[in-house]
């Protein structure tokens, strides 16, 4: 109720954007958005959901949009890419392709899980898998996707079912630990998971499941124990977690010792006994999650009907023991607020690999650590948000910890100098230890650490740690008060440096010695320029400056090998040797006195420059590979522009790789006659005010943007833009006319703003893909003719002489309104407007 009252007061006069993903339950929509009333006018709220039962809310649910699937030529070229690693079937598997692409029924998981099932096998087993999944139905595609599970191997499932119950989200370097211990050999069975598409692993190492696959993981683990949650080896609901405790209570339960994983929530199952025999029976239970919450005020009458499950002291209270160590296998134990009022005394430490006990209220001087110093392989200590720990404990004990995170521990002042017998600490993470001014130098013996991350740490200097020679990754984000660095041992061996608004002004010359660096981060700091020695950086393959530079050094022109080049500031030149980059791919500069740019790389896939000071129209037509650009040279409001007037673009015509093309200018004319020719190019947009119009465009461009083009009166017949889907028309002041619109038969979205010379719009009735069309500031505007039944939401603003638009009657949302009255009409009242179209 506290949420809701917070919700209501906080948000009822904003305008808000508010997206809810995967609700599987009514009761979520009533907690967060139970009426219009608690937001603002205006607001939009987006629901997605695969029970269309949930949006069976009249007073909150304006219209529905249900999701089809992908088209036939599309659903064979993602089966392709996952089934021959292309986007074409090879010769003699084209019908086979064929009839499994008629199989997945455009449901883009499908394709990418049974293409990667066929991959690399011969006709007869495509043959044999297809018949198989032809037998079901149509629209049973849980079950297919099954075939692919049950297709691996022991390890290979008990992997895929950990993930699907509990590891969505998680660090994969972290579970490792546990599937290694257990022998599960985890490198080869996570391959075998990516390369069937049953899994996915992010960039920052995370593991990913569809919601689809994690669902059929349970559900399946379910069939095979007869939907008896005791017989389960992952138990990962609290629910079933309590079935299971009621029947033991009655004395009916036998078998739970096949459990592996579970879940319990302590406040909910207060009420039962967690007694000897329950615990004592888990005898294969590798992990344990406990779902609790913060008990500094919870009643003694809880913490006594749960005081079996540990050894809790209380002079109020008996202590219960255990006559021999519970959870013998235990690899991972992760308790979130753990009570300080418990301890571990009666936990087995002896394979215990992964502790977390985030977001507690231990401090140095817990008890519970002379338990936890039992645990000689522990691999992994987590105690993120600990806020009353002021200093690490003594750690010595576990001489084999390799992961130590205490990130966002906000109270956290100092480091217990037995950091330095962690021989093999491979990451630290103090991200967000807002109150730690300094390092122990005894970090410096910390020989196995690759990973460091200091972001948002009050830190003013660096310790010259020489024995550090592994440090991969260093992190230094938001170190505001850091304005001393050495570099000196610590970073030589380093590959990634991250210094993102930190208040450093400058790098010494010892950076030269970086001979590994791979990845340098400066923006957001005070760096005016780099020191000549960074040329000697020849690994350097991402560097990312924005900063208020004064001057690009020419030294960057040497670092062969660099890929990414992002530069901001107030620099004037562009160094000429910058052509000599031959592997650049992405490059970014930015600065008002940029006043030309020199012949840059071919290898370039992505270019985006904006400057005020250009003395001529740069041409890049030797950019043969490019992919992206953006270019946009703005008015310099300080002085008049010594770009010629009127310049060409015609160039842009020779770029036959490009896809997306931004241009933003004043002085840009005309364009090359050659876009026509772009056959890639998918996305346009264009923002110059003195282009007069449009030349032919190419048939595959799919969104088309035109604002500020003050003297454009007419666009050229758009009637060739078969692929056009959205078409978005801002600020054309002298525009009466949007030639060809009637033939954009793939358009689903139209939008016109500020055009106070247009005066109306061909018959629409052919746009049978017309989903939606946006009105604002079309004062002489007087007529829609015509009206697709696709057409689902219409939105007209400030076109006071409007007086025929389509029949509102099939619409699933209209909006009109109009500022000098102040009148609006919207959320399905149509009734007063059906009468306009008579």
């Amino acid at each position: 109720m506290e949420g809701k009252k917070v919700i209501k007061e906080r948000l009822c006069s904003k305008i808000v954007l508010l997206l809810l993903d995967d609700v599987d339950e009514a009761s979520q929509l009533d907690a967060l958005v139970q009426k219009r009333e608690w937001f603002g006018k205006g607001s939009k709220i987006i629901i997605t959901t695969r029970d269309r039962g949930i949006l069976n809310v009249p007073t909150l649910v304006d219209w529905t949009y249900e999701l089809t699937g992908m088209d036939f030529d599309h659903s064979l070229q993602l089966f392709s890419k996952h089934a021959f690693r292309r986007d074409y079937p090879i010769e003699q598997y084209i019908f086979h392709s064929k009839r499994a692409v008629n199989i997945c029924s455009g449901l883009p998981l499908a394709l990418e899980v049974i293409g990667s099932l066929l991959s690399g096998k011969s006709i007869e087993d495509w043959d044999a898998t297809l018949k198989e999944l032809e037998e079901f139905p149509h629209h049973n595609v849980q079950e297919k996707l099954m075939i692919s599970i049950k297709a691996l191997n022991e390890d290979q499932r008990k992997i895929f079912f950990d993930v699907a119950c509990f590891f969505i989200g998680i660090d994969k370097r972290i579970v490792i630990y546990m599937w290694e211990n257990c022998k599960f050999l985890p490198q080869q069975s996570l391959n075998t998971l990516q390369q069937r598409s049953l899994i996915k692993i992010r960039e920052d190492n995370r593991l990913w499941m569809h919601d689809w696959l994690r669902d059929i993981g349970r559900n399946l683990i379910q069939q095979r124990s007869g939907w008896q949650p005791e017989k389960q080896r992952w138990v990962w609901t609290h629910a079933q977690a309590l079935e299971i405790l009621e029947k033991m209570q009655m004395g009916g339960v036998h078998g739970i010792e096949s459990i592996e994983a579970i879940c319990l929530k302590l406040d909910e199952m207060s009420q039962y006994s967690l007694i000897k025999e329950c615990l004592a029976s888990l005898s294969n239970l590798r992990f344990l999650q406990m779902d609790s919450k913060d008990f500094d005020d919870i009643t003694k009458s809880v913490l006594t009907q749960v005081s079996g499950f540990l050894s809790y002291q209380c002079s109020n209270f008996v202590r219960t023991t255990f006559s021999r160590l519970i959870l013998p296998e235990l690899r991972w134990l992760s308790w979130r607020y753990f009570p300080l009022a418990f301890k571990l005394t009666n936990f087995s430490m002896r394979r215990l690999l992964i502790l977390d006990l985030s977001m507690s209220r231990v401090t140095k001087k817990w008890d519970g650590w002379s338990h936890i110093k039992l645990a000689k392989n522990l691999k992994v200590l987590n105690l993120t948000g600990c806020m009353k720990l002021r200093k690490t404990p003594n750690l010595s004990f576990h001489v084999n910890l390799e992961r130590l995170i205490l990130e966002s521990c906000e109270n956290l002042v100092q480091i217990h100098t037995s950091i330095s017998q962690l021989k093999k600490l491979v990451f630290l993470n103090l991200k967000d230890c807002n109150n730690l001014r300094e390092l122990p130098n005894e970090m410096g013996a910390l020989e196995s650490l690759r990973e460091l991350l200091l972001d948002s740490t009050a830190i003013e200097e660096i310790p010259e740690w020489r024995r550090m020679k592994k440090l991969e990754i260093l992190s230094l984000d938001k170190c505001t008060l850091l304005n001393k660095f050495s570099f000196v041992g610590c970073v030589a061996a380093a590959t990634t440096l991250s210094l993102v608004d930190s208040h450093l002004t400058q790098l010494p010359n010892s950076i030269e010695n970086f001979n590994s660096l791979i990845h340098l981060n400066l923006s957001s700091t005070n760096m005016r320029e780099l020191p000549d020695v960074t040329g000697n950086m020849k690994n350097l393959k991402v560097l990312k400056m924005r900063c208020p530079l004064r001057k690009l050094s020419s030294t960057i022109g040497m670092l062969e090998k660099l890929e990414e080049l992002e530069a901001w500031g107030t620099f004037k030149e562009i160094p000429d040797n910058i052509g000599n980059l031959r592997l650049l791919k992405n490059l970014i500069l930015g600065s008002p006195r940029i006043s030309m740019v020199p012949q840059l790389p071919e290898s370039l896939v992505n270019l985006c420059c904006k400057t005020t000071s250009m003395e001529t129209l740069p041409n890049f037509s030797n950019l043969i590979n490019l992919r992206n650009l953006r270019l946009t040279l703005l008015l310099n409001h300080k002085g008049p522009s010594k770009l010629e007037a009127a310049p060409s673009a015609r160039w842009i015509g020779t770029l036959q790789m490009l896809e997306f093309l931004k241009l933003s200018s004043p002085y840009i004319a005309t364009l090359s006659s050659d876009l026509v020719l772009l056959s890639q190019l998918k996305k346009l947009k264009l923002q110059c005010c003195h282009l007069q119009c449009l030349p032919r465009l190419s048939t595959n461009l799919s969104y088309l943007s035109i604002k500020s083009c003050r003297r454009m009166k007419t666009t050229n017949d758009l009637s060739n833009l078969k692929a056009l889907s959205d078409l978005v028309i801002v600020g054309c002041d002298e525009l009466t006319e949007i030639r060809g619109l009637e033939g954009l038969e793939n358009l689903r979205t139209l939008e016109l703003v500020a055009l106070p010379s247009l005066v109306k719009l061909p018959d629409l009735t052919n746009l049978k893909k017309l989903k939606k069309i946006h009105l604002n500031d079309c004062p002489k505007l007087f007529e829609i003719l015509g009206g697709p039944k696709s057409l689902e939401i219409l939105h007209i603003v400030n076109c006071s002489n409007l007086q025929k638009f389509p029949d509102p009657s099939s619409l699933k949302n209209l909006e009109v309104w109009n500022p000098e009255t102040k009148e609006s009409t919207s959320d399905l009242v149509f009734q007063e407007f059906v009468n306009v179209n008579t």
